[in-house]
């Protein structure tokens, strides 16, 4: 027997933790790091760079990976990049390519994540870094079945949120290093970038930042509105952009009076407001991209008179009837308008689109049912027989929401289309029937998902907190109430059983949230007790909305009048 040649010799790796504390520069170049403070001695000995070193690490991830897919497609992630990336940078973007961009398209395509977001992390440190960011936080949200959002202080200790804060804080400080420059390019990034901060601090529970950094986005746009140089627009900032902004205006007018800002976005030009009758002639309606813009016209009329009208005290409904009669009535009919446009293009065009657009058409049709009864009940008040006609309508809601989950295998866990949050929030709180609001209920708690500022988790917590505190009222009002027997979805239940089951569905959530696991459930709170550190929650219209049917001014919420 001879000795094994040189090359037949297998070199084995002396045993020992790897560091994963070394600097970036180490890292990225596989190269063990002496960790000097500051910057590493490897490095400038050698005439380096040395990038420092990172203040959050994502934590390791023992489970080996069964997708034989996923290390190919980190590396042609890498590939796309012109600058060195760490290996926890690289685990996020390769997410964010292949699972967070596919969720965002879920409900409609868009040439925003389709190709436009992912051609500026290219060249853009700013954007690479907010979506690294932004990857993070949806991962971890995912990995906790999409729990409900809550103040950062309550998820302070999680490293995928302090990793996310640590690469948001190298996007901001990229952004601010470039402040001075001329670039005709900075303003889109700086869009982009915004729009990427929206949507991690909505999924972190931070919505007052995520208004922040929209208002700024559309302080910008504002400015370009008002210079009203519309042939260059597209140019500046890619319409993509825009009509996302637009739309996001829209949705949270909802959670903060300011909004809507901008007048709405059209397709005849850089958001120039048009009558929706001259830019829209009805039947005339010959592509989805033509059906969305004009659903999102009648969406920022309506939804700016519901926020504005959800809440208020039937004492100011009298008031001021004369007034918000006639308002109502304008946005009823522009919402008729829509209709009359948007039913022939349905019936038309419906067999010819594909499943995604199919369902774009669906979830607009049910929007369609919800925002009339929206709009029609605001200025019923407690009329329970009126609020009694529309129970048909929310129930074809919830029936139509049911068909299209059955449908729906793989639901996005985040998008910023409208879906059907709203509708369902309609269908649990606007009507006497405990079926069709148990019904939706339910849906709600299927799908945990956000829609923009829409949070599926809050929708239901409040909707549950609302029908709980009703039911403990007329047991202690009604005579004989407590022993009546609900039939809830092929089931008999007693009240007692209802509202055993809303707290035990509300209290799982909050214990999810606050409590480690294996800690003892704490005694029932104030609901309002959790999200106390939302600065401006009391003036969302759904929380307006609840406090008055609580008598809120007058009572507590427990001594709730129906």
């Amino acid at each position: 027997m001879h000795d094994p040649t040189p090359s037949a010799v297998t070199r084995v790796r002396a045993a020992g933790k790897r560091s994963r504390t070394g600097c970036r520069t180490c890292r990225v170049r596989r190269v063990k790091c002496d960790e000097t403070p500051v910057a590493c001695h490897n490095c400038t000995s050698t005439g380096r760079k040395c990038d420092g070193y990172d203040a959050q690490r994502l934590p390791r991830d023992r489970k080996k990976s069964t997708d034989k897919n996923k290390p190919s497609i980190q590396a042609d992630v890498g590939r796309t990049i012109d600058w060195a990336m760490t290996s926890d940078e690289r685990q996020c973007f390769a997410y964010f390519h292949g699972h967070t961009i596919p969720t965002l398209l879920q409900f409609f395509d868009s040439t925003l994540w389709q190709k436009h977001v992912l051609q500026l992390a290219r060249y853009e440190p700013p954007v690479y870094h907010a979506i690294v960011a932004l990857s993070a936080i949806h991962r971890n949200s995912e990995s906790n079945g999409m729990q409900l959002a809550t103040p950062a202080s309550i998820r302070a200790d999680d490293a995928w949120h302090r990793f996310a804060q640590d690469q948001l804080g190298r996007s901001v400080t990229l952004l601010n290093q470039r402040c001075t420059s001329q670039d005709p390019s900075l303003r889109e990034v700086i869009l982009v970038c915004c729009l990427l901060f929206i949507l991690a601090d909505l999924l972190r529970g931070r919505y007052d930042d995520a208004f922040r950094h929209l208002r700024g986005g559309l302080c910008i746009l504002k400015e370009l509105q008002a210079a009203g140089d519309a042939s260059n627009a597209f140019v500046l900032v890619e319409e993509s952009v825009v009509a996302a902004f637009g739309h996001l205006d829209i949705l949270a007018s909802h959670y903060d009076r300011t909004f809507p800002i901008l007048c709405p976005y059209t397709q005849g030009g850089f958001m120039q407001y048009l009558p929706y009758s001259d830019q829209y002639p009805i039947t005339q309606f010959h592509s989805l991209r033509e059906v969305r813009a004009a659903f999102d016209v009648m969406l920022r009329k309506s939804y700016g008179f519901c926020s504005r009208c959800l809440g208020i005290s039937e004492e100011e409904i009298a008031r001021n009837y004369k007034t918000l009669h006639s308002e109502q009535h304008g946005v009823w009919s522009q919402v008729e308008e829509f209709k009359r446009g948007f039913e022939p293009f349905y019936a038309t065009y419906y067999d010819y689109l594909t499943p995604k657009e199919q369902r774009g058409l669906d979830i607009i049709k049910i929007h369609l049912l919800s925002i009339p009864v929206g709009l029609k009940t605001l200025l019923l008040g407690r009329n329970r027989a009126a609020l009694t006609y529309y129970t048909t309508d929310l129930e074809t809601v919830c029936l139509m929401v049911e068909e299209i989950m059955a449908r729906f295998t793989e639901r996005p866990s985040m998008t910023m289309e409208n879906g059907v949050i709203a509708p369902l929030f309609h269908s649990a709180t606007l009507t006497p029937d405990y079926s069709v609001r148990w019904w939706a209920l339910e849906l709600l708690r299927s799908w945990p998902h956000r829609e923009g500022p829409f949070d599926s988790n809050w929708v239901s917590y409040l909707s549950e907190e609302g029908l709980r505190l009703e039911l403990e009222h007329r047991c202690a009002n009604e005579p004989g109430f407590r022993e009546t027997i609900f039939l809830l979805r092929g089931e008999e239940l007693s009240v007692d059983e209802m509202i055993f089951r809303l707290s035990r569905s509300q209290r799982r959530q909050l214990h999810g949230l606050r409590r480690g696991p294996g800690s003892p459930c704490e005694p029932r709170m104030d609901f309002l007790e959790t999200f106390a550190e939302f600065e401006n929650m009391k003036e969302w219209s759904c929380v307006r909305a609840f406090m008055a049917f609580c008598g809120a001014s007058k009572k507590a919420p427990e001594e709730c009048l129906i």
